[in-house]
């Protein structure tokens, strides 16, 4: 196992900013000496957090989680520790001779581990089968795509042919017939029947976030066909589409390097970006984007471009048609999450009925309250008025009773706990705590002060 001493793990903690590194996964708050952050290691609503630049560590004052900045990348992105260290040395410039032959072992519960050998299988017979004359008009076909021999190898692309090449492969492996169906490689018929899912079609192979192959979608490509245009391996005990985001695995490194990424519609304008040179890519797998996708995405970037059905062209026409430079220009012209909604919600509401005229404005009054930036509210606040017909006006004293309402909230004195035991949050309870042994200990308040130097009650603020 890789050790390394303490002076070479030091060096390679001061090679980075704490603030820097979490600020990559995490929105940050200038709050006081310190940074916050909305903790990630607990069902946390408002930022409780405090990332210090000074001491170069993180706390949490509600779930307790904190460290350095190798622990967090350990906790939030769930990998082991010597992991942790050899991305904070990549990030640092640091060279860690000790590490070149670390590779994080990657755990397969054993009853799967026959669906990742056949899978990885297919992958390597799919992609020596394109290469044979049996494939010759399906490489005709990616190459008529301009995908070139670089292309192909890149993103291991391969062909099925007529009859059932897996089955006889398999078979000659001394795979199960359960293992075999239960892989979705393999369809079973009548009579306990074994053949091939795929058959005469160009083959593209999912990986999960390990890199690991757990299924393919399937394109034909020769012209007048019947079939469907693409079919995809069905989910499995591996594969489960809400949870797998072609190129994930492949575009990480890219990703965080770029701060960023592209959420794209499917794997063609995966391919289409690769050739130029956009490689921050990643793309859904013909499936609403869930709760799921959005944690794995969250594990890498905290900053997510979604080009999905709106641009009707593709990437791959785009590219095509106009070069890598307009494609390039089309995707910085980036719209707001809220302008996303402003606009999502203009089109599927009838503004011809009073009702969801008002529906339209409640419903996005809430985000231009949260908006800090006066610059923002009035750009804002004009969209909806000029979509909704509503006074700009209207819209700031709308605006102006939610944000009194949300001071109402918060606003509080210290409460009797004898007539109130249960006024108190989670927030307000670490809060008036800390002010317990800051009145108890000097040396508590002074730690406050260094640390941290902030509350949000202002009454709180004010004792502190």
């Amino acid at each position: 196992m890789a050790r390394l001493s303490e002076e070479k793990l030091q060096q390679i903690r001061q090679s980075v900013n704490i603030v820097d590194v979490i600020g990559n996964y995490l929105p940050l708050e200038k709050r006081g000496k310190g940074y916050w952050a909305i903790c990630p290691f607990h069902d946390d609503t408002r930022p409780s957090m405090s990332v210090s630049n000074e001491l170069q560590i993180y706390k949490c004052f509600v779930c307790g989680a904190g460290g350095n900045v190798f622990t967090f990348l350990q906790n939030y992105l769930k990998i082991p520790y010597l992991e942790a260290v050899k991305m904070v040395a990549k990030m640092g410039g640091i060279t860690v001779d000790e590490l070149n032959d670390y590779h994080p072992e990657v755990k397969v519960d054993k009853k799967n581990q026959s669906l990742y050998d056949m899978h990885e299988e297919a992958k390597k017979v799919y992609q020596m089968l394109l290469h044979r004359r049996s494939g010759l008009m399906a490489k005709e076909y990616l190459t008529k795509r301009n995908l070139n021999d670089e292309i192909i190898e890149k993103f291991q692309i391969g062909f099925a042919p007529e009859g059932d090449v897996l089955k006889k492969a398999f078979i000659q492996m001394g795979f199960s017939q359960v293992d075999m169906v239960r892989s979705g490689l393999i369809i079973e018929g009548n009579q306990q029947h074994l053949y091939d899912r795929f058959k005469n079609r160009v083959i593209f192979p999912l990986t999960n976030k390990d890199g690991q192959v757990i299924g393919f979608s399937g394109r034909v490509f020769q012209k007048n066909s019947e079939e469907a245009k693409y079919i995809n391996s069905p989910e499995s005990d591996i594969f489960i589409k809400g949870e797998t985001l072609y190129h994930y695995f492949e575009a990480k490194s890219e990703i965080r390097k770029q701060g960023f990424a592209y959420l794209l519609e499917g794997f063609m304008d995966v391919i289409a970006m690769y050739k130029a040179n956009i490689n921050n890519t990643l793309a859904l797998m013909g499936t609403a984007l869930t709760k799921e996708h959005l944690i794995m995405l969250k594990k890498i970037t905290s900053v997510v471009y979604v080009c999905l059905d709106g641009d009707h062209a593709g990437q791959q026409a785009t590219l095509e048609q106009f070069g890598k430079d307009i494609l390039i220009k089309t995707l910085s012209m980036h719209m707001s999450f809220l302008e996303f909604k402003i606009n999502y919600y203009y089109e599927t509401s009838n503004m011809q009925n009073y009702d969801e005229r008002k529906n339209y404005l409640d419903k996005l009054a809430n985000d231009i309250a949260l908006l800090d930036d006066p610059v923002d509210q009035s750009y804002y606040i004009s969209m909806i008025s000029n979509k909704s017909g509503f006074s700009q006006d209207v819209i700031h004293e709308k605006i102006a009773s939610i944000l009194t309402n949300k001071k109402s909230e918060t606003d509080y004195s210290l409460p009797n706990y004898k007539n109130k035991p249960n006024t108190l949050n989670k927030f307000q309870k670490a809060e008036q705590s800390l002010l317990y042994y800051m009145l108890l200990d000097r040396n508590v308040a002074i730690q406050y002060e260094k640390k941290l130097g902030y509350m949000y009650n202002d009454t709180c603020r004010v004792l502190a």
